[in-house]
Formats: structure tokens, C-alpha cells, sequence
């Protein structure tokens, strides 16, 4: 399929090894391209997700009242749980530790929305707790006592005056494997840019994962845990002047509800007097609970994704060990794992997939690992077939007659020359997965409620398709676009691969 894009004798190409070769005659496939770039985008989507879709401004410049009158009210009564624990004949260290973190953090919390002056005056005091804590077997209540009184007096709200800051509300909800993969997708980008100038490919992908892991370290250490119950949206009418929000994209939540909203169809489609009604605009229409559509699309994305990667990187490497297993050695040992892989075939996938997930607690985990652990077996055969055509080429015999371990003759040189079938197999098996996924939450059997995905969005709208049409409409076509481009990726690297179609021998 789409050989039209390559010429029917290709010119010989010497000099050139046979993955660069390949890579230029996947270049040169139109719908390939298009589906990689698609691919690309649907990975950046999943990637990026809090900061796309979130009912959190990404950043807020005003004063928040409700925030400082949190903190204050924490740090009064953590002040009265430390002195309680200090006093009493056995006090408990760790107690006192995690009262003193409470206050030192709603203390900070305090100062950063009060006014110079204010914020000076408490860091005072806070000098003046730090000194009565020096020792808190020996604590002198009534200075504490007296301490707390006066936070209590000059600090209320209704006493002190709020600086307007910059804020960022969306970054700091950020969790850390999400700071981890955006932090991995940007350096993948630089160093993808710069790798040839800077670094090899491995030392690259290396350092990339090394970046990422200490970013989030660092990430971690500068912004601790964090419960951000502060409703931005109501405040957007208290807004005074040289104060701003900026929301993002979508600016609604995974799981926020507008029950005026419910069953909304998309607001481009409203008449006037419909939108007058309307809460927010919503592109995609709400789900029958007032849920965004378009939110909870970006949202399932990233299910879709990581279904299909992790599925498929959990079956393609334990299909690439025993693939490889039973071409290299063959005889018992590939007659063993042959006939393993025929009685594992015998099941059916998708019914066995269901069996599974019944006896396990519904979980996006389970999910991906009950798909890795059965779709294994195309990945194995292909395995075993190119393992059993490039066990006799000459590279290695000749890596045999060097001494080179059966470890090296594997991984390092027989391996690399036969992932091209299974580059192609893992591109058809991510679109496989994502449809399994899709199909297991419109049945009930997938990602459990709340969290969102494309399937749960079919299924949420199967009883009136004809009233909620836009909760099949539009999922579906994005399970349509990333079913098929990733098809397209598969059949472009097939075709890429092809040692008729690049001119090389893929054993050169």
C-alpha cells in the first residue's frame, strides 16, 4: 500500500545505513507524514492536558480573600494544637513537627498576599515564634499565649490590606508525573533539535529521562502538595482594575458539573435566546451531567495514549524475549514457547480481557497490563521469524568467531536488524488498543468513574443518540483520526522498511 510514493526501482544508495535509508523513504510517504504529524499532535494534547483544560487560571493577578482567610484560620488554630502539644508531659515530637510545618507554610501563605508593611511586620513575629520554640520542652505558654493573641488581632481580614500578585493556579495543581512527561516532552524537543550537533541518539534519550527526573525533583522540593480550593470563576465579577485571569483553552474542569448546562448541545448551534440561558460557552456541546465535552475529550486523550503505549510496550517487550528466545536457541526451547504462543492464541482477546478485568478492581493500571499480557503473541511470531532468518547471516558468524557473548548477538546485533516488523506490528497495536480501551468503557468494563475517556463518552450518550448526538459524533471521530493515524504510521513504516523498496539489505 501506498507504493505509488516510491519509485519502482530505487537508485542505489551507498554509504548510507539502512534505518537512515528508511527514515528518507518514510519522508517521502504524504499520508504517513500526515499521520505521524497527527499522532504528534494527539501526544501532545495528552501531554499538555492540565493546561489546556482547567477550570484554574494559568495565571491570576488579584488579591484572594478567600485564600488568606483560610491560612489565617489554619495557622490560629495550628498555633493553639503546638502549644496544647508542647504543654503536655508527653509530647510527641513528630506531632510538634507536623504542627510547625502547618504554621511555618499558612504563615508564608499570609505574607505573600499581605502589603509590604504588613508582611514585615509578621515575619517579626514569625522571629519571635521561631525563638519560643527553640526549646519546647521548656515553652513559655504565656508568651505563646500572648503571641497568638496578637496574630489574632493586627492579621484578620477585616484589619489588614491584600496586595494584588501574580499567581499560578493551573501549574501549581500540577501532579508530579505530569510535571515529569511535560518536562520529558520538552527536553525530547530540544535535544531532538540539537542531538546532532550536542549528542548521540541513546546519550540524548539518556540525558533527556535525567533532565526530566531532576526537574521533578526540584519541582517537588519548590512546590509542595497543595489544595487549591479557590472558585476563580466567581470571582471574575469582583475583578477592580489592573487585575486579570488567564484561563486556559478550555475552562472548565474534568469533573466540573453546570447542572444548567446539562444536555447542552454545542453553543455554536444555540439560537439567541438559548445562549441567553446558557452558563458558558461549551464548543462541544455538555454530557448529560453538564460536564464540558470538548474538556473531557482533551482529558480522555490522555487515557487513549497511555493505553496504547503502555499496552503495547508491556506486550511487544515480553513478545520481543520470547520471540527472540525461540529463533536463537530453537529447538526445545522454541518448541516450548511455540506451542505456549498457539495456546494462548486459542483464547479470545477481547473475552478474555473481559474475564480478567471482572475479578480486578476497574483501574486505567489493570486495564493497560491486561492488555499487555494478551497481546503478545503476533509480537512473538514476528520475533521468532526474523530471528530465525538473520540467526545464520554473516555479521553473526562473524560476531561468533570474535567471542561475542549470545546476550550481545541478540540484543546488540541481531535485534536492531529485525525491529522493523515490529515497529510496524507496535504502530497497528496502539490503534488496537485504543479501540479495546473504547470499547471496554462503553461496556461498562473500562476507566471507572469519574475519569473520563472517549469510550465513556459514547456511552454516556447511547440512550437518545438522536438527542445527544454530539456525545457520539465527536468521539467517535477522534477515535476514527487516531485509529487511522496511527494505521497510516504502521503502513508508512512497512512500506519504509521494505529491503525491496529501500534498495538495501536490512543485514548491511
Amino acid at each position: 500500500m501506498n507504493s505509488e510514493h516510491h519509485k519502482s526501482h530505487p537508485e542505489p544508495q551507498h554509504g548510507k545505513s539502512f534505518w537512515k535509508i528508511a527514515y528518507q523513504n518514510f519522508r517521502r510517504n504524504t499520508l504517513a507524514v500526515t499521520g505521524f504529524f497527527i499522532v504528534v499532535f494527539f501526544i501532545s494534547v495528552a501531554v499538555f492536558v492540565p493546561l489546556l483544560a482547567n477550570n484554574k487560571p494559568l495565571a491570576v493577578k488579584m488579591h484572594l480573600e478567600d485564600q488568606y482567610d483560610n491560612s489565617y484560620f489554619v495557622l490560629l488554630d495550628s498555633l493553639e494544637l503546638y502549644k496544647t502539644a508542647a504543654a503536655s508531659d508527653e509530647s510527641d515530637p513528630e506531632e510538634l513537627r507536623k504542627h510547625d510545618n502547618l504554621i511555618r507554610r499558612h504563615s508564608g501563605v499570609m505574607r505573600q498576599n499581605l502589603s509590604h508593611e504588613l508582611s514585615a511586620q509578621l515575619a517579626l513575629l514569625e522571629k519571635r515564634y521561631e525563638t519560643l520554640i527553640a526549646e519546647p520542652s521548656t515553652l513559655d505558654v504565656a508568651a505563646f499565649e500572648a503571641l497568638i493573641i496578637e496574630i489574632e488581632e493586627q492579621f484578620d481580614l477585616m484589619n489588614v490590606t491584600l496586595k494584588n500578585r501574580i499567581r499560578f493556579p493551573a501549574f501549581r495543581q500540577l501532579k508530579l508525573y505530569e510535571v515529569f512527561f511535560i518536562s520529558l516532552y520538552l527536553m525530547a524537543v530540544v535535544l531532538l533539535i540539537f542531538r546532532k550537533r550536542i549528542l548521540g541518539f541513546s546519550v540524548a534519550l539518556l540525558a533527556t529521562v535525567i533532565i526530566a527526573c531532576a526537574i521533578t525533583g526540584v519541582w517537588r522540593f519548590f512546590n509542595p502538595p497543595y489544595f487549591d480550593s479557590t472558585n476563580y470563576k466567581a470571582l471574575l465579577p469582583e475583578i477592580e482594575k489592573e487585575q486579570w485571569m488567564l484561563f486556559p483553552l478550555v475552562p472548565y474542569g474534568e469533573n466540573e458539573n453546570i447542572t444548567r448546562d446539562a444536555r447542552q448541545k454545542p453553543s455554536w448551534l444555540l439560537s439567541k435566546e438559548e445562549h441567553g440561558q446558557s452558563q458558558g460557552y461549551h464548543l462541544l456541546g455538555t454530557d448529560t451531567n453538564g460536564r464540558d465535552v470538548f474538556c473531557r475529550m482533551i482529558y480522555g486523550t490522555r487515557i487513549a495514549m497511555s493505553v496504547g503505549f503502555v499496552a503495547v510496550g508491556i506486550y511487544v517487550t515480553i513478545g520481543i524475549i520470547l520471540g527472540a528466545l525461540a529463533g536463537f536457541y530453537r529447538g526445545a526451547i522454541d518448541i516450548l514457547i511455540s506451542r505456549f504462543i498457539e495456546i494462548v492464541m486459542c483464547f479470545p482477546t477481547f473475552f478474555l480481557i473481559l474475564i480478567v478485568l471482572a475479578f480486578l478492581r476497574p483501574s486505567i493500571i489493570n486495564i493497560m497490563v491486561v492488555l499487555g499480557i494478551t497481546g503478545w503473541t503476533g509480537i512473538a511470531r514476528l520475533q521468532r521469524g526474523e530471528f530465525l532468518r538473520l540467526v545464520n547471516y554473516d555479521f553473526v558468524q562473524s560476531v561468533r568467531a570474535l567471542g561475542g557473548s549470545n546476550f550481545r548477538i541478540i540484543f546488540r546485533h541481531i535485534l536492531p536488524n529485525g525491529l522493523g516488523p515490529i515497529l510496524v506490528a507496535a504502530s497497528f497495536g496502539i490503534a488496537a488498543a485504543i479501540l479495546v480501551e473504547a470499547a471496554l468503557s462503553f461496556l461498562g468494563f473500562g476507566v471507572p468513574q469519574p475519569t473520563a475517556s472517549w469510550g465513556d463518552l459514547i456511552y454516556n450518550g447511547r440512550n437518545d443518540v438522536q438527542g445527544l448526538w454530539w456525545l457520539t459524533i465527536f468521539p467517535g471521530f477522534a477515535i476514527f483520526t487516531a485509529v487511522t493515524a496511527y494505521n497510516l504510521v504502521g503502513e508508512g513504516i512497512r512500506d519504509a522498511t521494505d529491503p525491496k523498496l529501500t534498495g538495501v539489505s536490512i543485514s548491511r
